[in-house]
């Protein structure tokens, strides 16, 4: 296939994208070399179809009628794809984690992650987002949501997961899910078992 046709499978591969996906130029490694990547991305930025979010990050941006504009890039998407791009298991943490989880509704000005990777810190629009390494266990052998949940318990601390948080964590979840959860916090420190027990009934 020549360079038209493999930057044409790039944008076709864009174009069924959902608005707000984040992208790096290895999302695509699977159609094309880095160089026909690269330069694709710099014609699909120039005609507006995509955005870049951060260095080396992209987004198929979504605009708001409302706002009467592009809408800023979802900065969980954007590290997501940094994390896909260097083989990181990442999982948020602090209070972003509790915010994913509505226990917390103020936006946090970072977005804090654990990874399998070392300690980044990566600036997108007017957020930082932090990537701190933790150790496997806390991160990989667990589903998104069970990561989430195990690290919303570790913020809040054994005083503060008390029975209303148990409560509104366990009303957002499935049946399926609350299984899942059990089955894999089997080794977890005993207060948060035992929180996630509370959950899963």
């Amino acid at each position: 296939m020549n360079d038209r046709g493999l930057k044409d499978g790039i944008r076709r591969k864009v174009e069924n994208l959902p608005e707000d996906t984040a992208f790096t130029s290895s999302d695509f490694a699977d159609i094309a070399d880095s160089q026909n990547v690269r330069q694709a991305l710099k014609e699909l930025t120039d005609n507006g179809t995509i955005a870049r979010a951060t260095r080396g990050v992209y987004y198929k941006p979504r605009f708001s009628g409302l706002l009467g504009q592009v809408v800023p890039p979802d900065v969980d998407e954007v590290a997501h794809a940094i994390a896909r791009a260097r083989g990181w298991e990442i999982a948020p943490s602090g209070d972003h984690a509790l915010n994913m989880l509505g226990l917390d509704t103020q936006v946090p000005a970072v977005y804090a992650y654990i990874s399998t990777g070392p300690y980044v810190s990566i600036q997108v629009g007017p957020y930082k987002v932090r990537f701190k390494h933790a150790a496997n266990r806390n991160v990989v052998g667990m589903s998104p949501l069970t990561a989430l949940v195990v690290q919303a318990l570790k913020t809040l601390g054994k005083d503060r997961a008390n029975g209303h948080v148990i409560d509104r964590i366990s009303k957002r979840l499935t049946v399926h899910e609350k299984e899942t959860l059990l089955a894999e916090t089997g080794h977890a420190t005993a207060w948060i078992r035992d929180a996630i027990h509370e959950i899963a009934q």
